[in-house]
């Protein structure tokens, strides 16, 4: 990739799926309308489901998600995100740490903190087939050290590591165009020296939802990953969408081909069935 920022944008499926586990816990209004970020349950363990995009809910499918199958809400996108209320960017000297707290737990981004956990960020990086922490990087690092930077204060945390590939340095690079600025924020390139029970880890891309989190509010709607298709494809895709219909959109033929989604293969008859959640970090097309 000559230019690292450069991605395909896929933002506006036709369709987008969204998991549930429990019919009994859903919330949705009787006219069958969803706003972008409007609540629509709970899944059983207590997880909050939000929808990425706005539209009517056309009932209800068997999906096929990574690693697991869920029943998915059928939502036809209207191509707007329109939102029940505008939600204006904090003012983060006058919002309380307690609001901040309630939208970490309300987007599922809190974990078991306290003064002595060191925070460790990882950034994956495969040249070939995973280039999304590398767009991440280079486009948000200033937000993900801002974030990051927000996230320790509230915590009172004392140290941060962003664990960035050694042979990425288009990520390195942009890092060392702020960083200085973050005396507590370090770059390393292993966190085989941490001891987990004081640490807690996070991805960049956790990190971008913990900075919209705190700024706006807001769920991360949307998710990076690599097709390899004989070269690399980086594409800019909102969560929930279908590989098949992002295939189809790509002009990318799978007859008589071999799929692979986070390195397992899967089912070519199953692909109709897939949606890509954020844990789809690569696709990879062989034959």
């Amino acid at each position: 990739m000559k230019k690292t920022q450069e991605y395909i944008t896929f933002l506006s499926p036709e369709f987008i799926y969204v998991p549930f586990d429990d019919e009994k816990l859903l919330q949705l209004n009787k006219n069958g309308k969803v706003y972008h970020n409007s609540f629509l349950g709970t899944n059983s363990n207590g997880k909050k489901i939000f929808s990425p995009a706005s539209g009517s809910i056309l009932g209800m499918s068997n999906c096929m998600y990574n690693g697991y199958n869920s029943k998915a809400l059928v939502i036809e996108n209207d191509f707007i995100d329109k939102r029940e209320k505008l939600n204006p960017s904090r003012n983060m000297t006058k919002t309380k740490k307690a609001d901040i707290v309630a939208s970490l737990e309300k987007y599922g981004l809190n974990k078991k903190i306290n003064s002595k956990t060191t925070l460790v960020v990882n950034s994956f990086y495969d040249k070939k087939y995973d280039l999304k922490d590398v767009v991440i990087n280079v486009e948000s690092y200033e937000e993900i050290l801002e974030a990051i930077d927000e996230f320790m204060n509230i915590f009172n945390m004392k140290v941060c590591y962003i664990c960035v590939d050694r042979n990425d340095l288009y990520s390195i690079n942009a890092y060392e165009k702020y960083i200085n600025a973050f005396l507590n924020i370090c770059i390393i390139n292993s966190t085989n020296k941490f001891k987990n029970e004081n640490c807690i880890y996070y991805s960049v891309e956790d990190i971008l939802a913990i900075h919209k989190a705190i700024h706006l509010d807001y769920s991360y709607d949307n998710t990076i990953i690599t097709i390899y298709d004989n070269k690399p494809i980086v594409v800019k895709v909102k969560i929930y969408s279908s590989l098949y219909e992002l295939l189809k959109a790509l002009r990318i033929s799978i007859k008589g081909r071999k799929l692979f989604v986070n390195n397992k293969e899967i089912d070519p008859n199953s692909i109709k069935d897939f949606v890509i959640d954020s844990s789809v970090r690569s696709v990879i097309l062989k034959g």
